[in-house]
């Protein structure tokens, strides 16, 4: 069986991987798919996230990401061409992001896994643990008492919201959270009862104390050209909390969230919305 090498993508390569991602997903690339290479050389500028590739015959076929957090970190964007299914490439990928992940002390991780992806990682060791599905909002959001007042949007990120993201989460994500308002994406805050952030038409992740807080920042969002969000599913979620927006599910983009090692210390009850899928 042919080998298929698997490294670093150059810097000037990273566009083409993000147009493999999405081609492997059969997904029509976004406008705003220059706004992603920014994203994506930014992570890897601030050593957030480790990408590799494979190709044949100069050609990228399949990519995959690590992203390093302090304690712990996840895997995403894993995708192999459906040509060069069932070679191995993703597999090989997969091993290469752990060997990566292991040697850096990481013993918590996580991940969003497709239903191609899942028997993969379960190989090695993942369990599952809850799904996730996206949902479109509505365009107008005005049915909710005293709508987005209070609603700020700020650059720095004050000491509560940190300690909030990370008693939500299980881990402290601030050098990400700082990167995309660096880049352009907003941070919404409700008092200090909670937190969204909107950047590429997304809002999320979005974690708030309450439903008040919550519904202020979702229609605070849509005011600012948020289209969607991506909601965790275990049974205790509030996920009734939404029913006033008119979510409107899109089922294709469900994602199984997997765990591997050490328990990650997160409470759900404060998630809202997750960020983003980063499966694969």
């Amino acid at each position: 069986m042919k080998e298929y090498q698997i490294r670093e993508p150059d810097d000037d390569e990273i566009l083409k991987s993000i147009a493999v991602l999405y081609t492997a997903f059969k997904r029509t690339p976004p406008g705003s798919i220059v706004e992603d290479e920014r994203i994506w050389k930014e992570l890897i500028k601030r050593q957030i996230a480790k990408v590799q590739i494979s190709e044949d015959g100069g050609e990228i076929i399949g990519i995959g990401g690590v992203f390093l957090f302090k304690k712990v970190c996840s895997f995403g964007y894993m995708a192999v061409l459906p040509e060069y299914r069932g070679l191995g490439i993703g597999s090989a990928i997969f091993r290469k992001l752990f060997e990566i992940a292991s040697k850096l002390g990481y013993e918590r991780m996580f991940l969003y896994a497709s239903k191609l992806g899942k028997p993969i990682y379960q190989k090695f060791g993942f369990q599952e643990k809850f799904y996730a599905t996206k949902y479109h909002l509505p365009k107008q959001f005005l049915n909710f008492q005293d709508k987005d007042s209070n609603v700020k949007v700020i650059e720095k990120l004050p000491r509560w919201l940190i300690l909030l993201d990370e008693k939500a989460v299980g881990f402290d994500r601030k050098k990400y959270l700082q990167m995309r308002i660096d880049l352009g994406a907003k941070i919404l805050i409700y008092e200090n009862k909670g937190y969204g952030l909107v950047g590429n038409d997304r809002l999320g992740p979005l974690i708030a104390k309450n439903r008040i807080a919550a519904l202020k920042i979702v229609n605070k969002s849509i005011r600012l050209g948020a289209n969607h969000l991506i909601i965790a599913n275990p049974e205790h979620l509030p996920l009734e909390y939404f029913n006033l927006i008119e979510l409107e599910v899109q089922e294709e983009a469900s994602s199984l969230k997997m765990v591997y090692g050490k328990k990650i210390l997160e409470n759900p009850d404060l998630i809202y919305a997750i960020g983003t899928y980063a499966k694969g």
